[in-house]
């Protein structure tokens, strides 16, 4: 038996999973102009070695430009994660959004993104969108957001002996959350409701809740739970998976 074990921390961020593209930044950031770039950037390294060796690398990189009326943020994230050369983790993201007339009640916004899940069997998955934005109400503490837009979403899956190649135009909305609690705490929840119009009320539905902590003036503790369900997945996968990560973020 091996006696050692290496472990390497460097960063870990919570903005969690593909289905719910939301950075993880309080209400006043994200509003207020001073603040034209936001970042925040993750990394994690993990390698054990005693019984058996494992394996795990993550990265996230999300940042947000505001120009005077509108504004871009690019989101993304990678996960691998391996035991003794048996595959046990493969996904990642990419998700880019424009969103126009941001400091009015009701906006517009559009987005592309593409995204995999080894584990799961997807190949490959694009989407490209847009709708609306609506403020359901925002003070000094707490804001919510109501979106409702249509996305077309191509998606290739290979799970054991099933394979299915799809191209969907979809309903896609959601509701999010934003709470400063106090100067030193914040959360966001957002949930989407993903459809195709023949099937409404057969839905990919997600839930993401990020919490952070102020640790100093750069550098936050934060809680992420995802959780997602697939109505009628198009391979023989599970249809409710979930995923609880905390970590820390450097925010720039």
């Amino acid at each position: 038996m091996k006696k050692y074990l290496l472990l390497l921390i460097f960063l870990t961020a919570g903005v969690g999973r593909t289905e719910a593209q939301i950075l993880n930044f309080n209400k006043y950031m994200l509003q207020n102009d001073s603040l034209r770039w936001l970042g925040l950037v993750g990394l994690n390294f993990i390698l054990i070695d005693q019984e058996v060796q494992v394996f795990n690398l993550g990265a996230n990189f999300n940042v947000v430009h505001k120009f005077r009326k509108h504004s871009i943020m690019a989101i993304s994230k990678f996960s691998f994660a391996s035991s003794n050369n048996e595959l046990l983790l493969s996904d990642g993201y990419l998700h880019a959004r424009m969103i126009f007339n941001r400091k009015k009640r009701v906006g517009e916004e559009v987005f592309y993104q593409i995204q995999y899940n080894a584990i799961r069997g997807l190949q490959e998955r694009n989407l490209a969108g847009g709708g609306l934005r609506l403020w359901l109400f925002n003070n000094d503490n707490y804001a919510m957001i109501l979106g409702v837009g249509a996305m077309m979403e191509w998606e290739e899956w290979a799970y054991q002996d099933s394979y299915a190649v799809t191209s969907v135009f979809k309903s896609t909305n959601y509701l999010s959350l934003f709470a400063d609690v106090s100067p030193n705490f914040n959360f966001n929840i957002i949930s989407y409701y993903q459809s195709r119009y023949d099937t409404f009320f057969k839905p990919r539905i997600s839930l993401e809740i990020n919490m952070n902590l102020k640790i100093t003036s750069k550098l936050k503790f934060t809680s992420n739970l995802t959780m997602f369900y697939d109505n009628v997945p198009l391979v023989p996968i599970d249809n409710f998976v979930y995923r609880f990560k905390n970590g820390l973020t450097y925010h720039f």
